[in-house]
């Protein structure tokens, strides 16, 4: 019985053994295995990206050239907005005090230039001579053109500084009071004076919103053929200082 047991026992230890060592001969070259995975892995994330073909590299440049297009005057981004306002100014014309009331608009690039339209009238019409028939008549003066306009801003500053200037026509007209027709033109008869007008002038403004801004302004009315109806030049340059409000997109 005891011998039994022993040869048992023995039998035992070595089925145990036989099983034993293979599994701890393969522990050893599993871990190798894995390290040498991850070894690779490693080497293929630090490897060198191939390079594109020719072909490709060529077709990226001409996409980027398609893209950038020509040069432009304004640049790659261009804000245009736009403007319109009334103006108040005190002059002097004709050896007279009074005001040029006047409405311009424009549209506005990038934030700074603007180019439009505007025109003025005075508000102190001198008298004149009475028609044949005993009707009063009065000498009418307004003028208007074209304009330019940039303004130089300061960093995070809502005040700025606006500079241009006016080009145009106007003319002085002697016009009945009882039969006024309105304004008809800038014609060459014998009872209008048309004169070439340039009006330079300098404005503070101030944005008060998005869409408003007020500004006062200085200038000078300077013409240029005035000489008929017995007036000259000098009784129509003058100064001009006032103020105006303008709504828009700034």
């Amino acid at each position: 019985m005891t011998r039994m047991f022993s040869t048992v026992s023995f039998a035992l230890v070595g089925l145990i053994a036989s099983l034993s060592v293979p599994a701890l001969a393969a522990e050893p070259a599993v871990n190798a295995n894995a390290s040498a995975s991850v070894s690779g892995a490693a080497s293929a994330n630090t490897a060198p990206a191939v390079p594109a073909s020719a072909d490709e590299a060529a077709s990226t440049n001409e996409e980027a050239g398609e893209d950038q297009g020509p040069p432009l005057l304004f640049g790659k981004s261009l804000d245009v907005g736009g403007y319109g306002g009334l103006d108040m100014s005190y002059s002097r014309m004709f050896g007279r005090d009074g005001v040029v009331v006047g409405a311009q608009g424009a549209v506005l690039i990038n934030h700074r230039l603007a180019l439009g339209i505007a025109g003025y009238g005075w508000s102190n019409p001198l008298d004149g001579p009475s028609t044949p028939n005993g009707d009063a008549q009065r000498f009418e003066t307004g003028y208007g053109g074209f304009t330019a306009h940039y303004s130089v801003y300061f960093d995070q500053l809502p005040i700025y500084f606006t500079v241009g200037a006016l080009v145009g026509a106007g003319a002085i007209d002697l016009t009945d009071e009882n039969h006024d027709n309105g304004f008809s033109g800038f014609e060459d008869r014998p009872s209008e004076d048309v004169f070439a007008v340039f009006q330079p002038d300098i404005a503070v403004h101030a944005n008060l919103t998005k869409w408003m801004r007020v500004g006062l302004t200085a200038g000078y009315r300077l013409t240029s053929g005035v000489d008929h109806l017995g007036f000259q030049e000098s009784d129509v340059n003058g100064v001009m200082v006032g103020g105006q409000v303008q709504f828009g997109s700034f």
